[in-house]
């Protein structure tokens, strides 16, 4: 079955759904559901705990299982750009696959921590059985600390691994996940002895201990220099002067912060009579949005999300609301899904802490993807390489956990 041919008349709902989000067979993705062959659908039960009349917020859906959505909708710049599409994928999500099983609640939290616990609250007081969200990292938790007492799961986006746990699990995007895949491939191909050129700041803090848990691991691998920068001009050009020398002992060398940064380096390097010829350039997720047209950059690799699904999702959501969406919006998509999976599987008591944290995972619009017990997400990641300007996919993320 081919991804344009999901959209066909009469079969859209239920081939968006099997494609979208499959619970995974121990070792192995639901094959079935995925050639578009139908879902079993059991007929809803009523919930342990009751739900009210009138819950505050949006409405959608008319299942027996409420589920708040938490999202900064009204607030300000990205944040509440990325809020309202979170929200727009969201509804979509019920439309397709869970409008008979599920009520959503959408409550706006203003980006602000004391709305956030008050929302919870509320969610709690209504008989939602999951809360999906918040965005931001301080708002994870103020909801934290009142899920947690009423045994409310929560499936929030922030990237800040710190907030995960007891109850809290991340379906987001974080850093460390596409470092290390990065790393470990670069690794694979004999990038061996590297230097790294980190900012720094919180997000360099992280890279350079991922770099150097993965490297230690390998057993194979040296971290052989590590030099650091403050964010401007200067300081960059500065550190990638001194990176010549030990760049000569080394055969990889790590640049994870995207923008202009990459090129920057590059060109520095060379300058002062350094060279990268015969090293393995590596990067981060940061890279998906660099222009890459730089001939330096050829060869250099960095891994990012799986985007086979995601695609399809974009489609379906442009059709529906006229914009395009970013990767992030997928995840409200993919939180949605993944309550009505759950529903179907157990309408009494489904978001239990083992169906949550379901060893094989699931498959969504951002890939496949499952949650530890601690919180924290693993994904399948593609490894790109930069081929001509353009990047290309040198190792395809996997179909399955294993």
């Amino acid at each position: 079955m081919t991804y344009s041919s999901i959209f066909n008349a009469k079969t859209t709902t239920v081939s968006l759904a099997a494609l979208f989000l499959t619970a995974c067979q121990p070792g192995s993705l639901d094959l079935g559901e995925l050639s578009g062959q139908k879902p079993k659908v059991v007929q809803p039960q009523l919930p342990k705990r009751a739900i009210t009349p009138n819950p505050k917020g949006e409405v959608v859906g008319n299942g027996p299982v409420r589920v708040t959505l938490l999202v900064p909708s009204s607030m300000g710049g990205g944040a509440g750009a990325v809020g309202k599409q979170i929200r727009n994928a969201a509804k979509l999500a019920v439309r397709d696959f869970g409008s008979g099983r599920l009520q959503l609640v959408i409550k706006d939290t203003k980006g602000q921590a004391a709305r956030t616990a008050s929302a919870v609250a509320e969610a709690r007081d209504e008989g939602s059985t999951l809360v999906v969200g918040p965005l931001l990292s301080a708002n994870v938790s103020s909801a934290s600390s009142v899920a947690r007492p009423a045994s409310i799961p929560m499936i929030a986006f922030t990237s800040d691994t710190a907030r995960a746990g007891s109850g809290t699990y991340l379906l987001s995007f974080a850093p460390e996940a596409d470092i290390a895949r990065t790393l470990n491939y670069g690794i694979s191909r004999g990038g061996t002895r590297v230097v790294a050129l980190l900012p720094n700041n919180a997000y360099g803090a992280i890279a350079e201990r991922t770099l150097r848990r993965t490297y230690d691991a390998s057993g194979t691998g040296q971290v052989v220099s590590v030099i650091k920068y403050a964010g401007n001009g200067r300081a960059i050009e500065a550190a990638a002067k001194s990176a010549a020398v030990p760049l000569a002992t080394a055969n990889a060398l790590y640049i994870p912060e995207g923008g202009q940064v990459p090129s920057l380096i590059l060109k520095t390097i060379l300058n002062a009579g350094g060279s990268t010829s015969g090293k393995q350039i590596m990067g981060s997720g940061q890279w998906d949005a660099i222009n890459l047209a730089n001939s330096s950059l050829n060869g250099a690799i960095f891994a990012g999300a799986d985007k086979r699904n995601f695609n399809t999702f974009a489609s379906r959501y442009r059709s529906t609301y006229g914009s395009t969406p970013t990767v992030t919006a997928a995840l409200g998509y993919d939180a949605i899904s993944l309550a009505a999976q759950l529903i179907t599987r157990n309408q009494v008591n489904p978001f239990t802490g083992p169906a949550i944290q379901s060893r094989a995972g699931f498959n969504g619009a951002t890939g496949i993807f499952r949650f530890k017990s601690n919180g924290q997400l693993e994904r399948g990641q593609v490894v790109n390489q930069v081929q001509s300007g353009k990047k290309v996919i040198a190792s395809p993320a996997p179909n399955n956990f294993r």
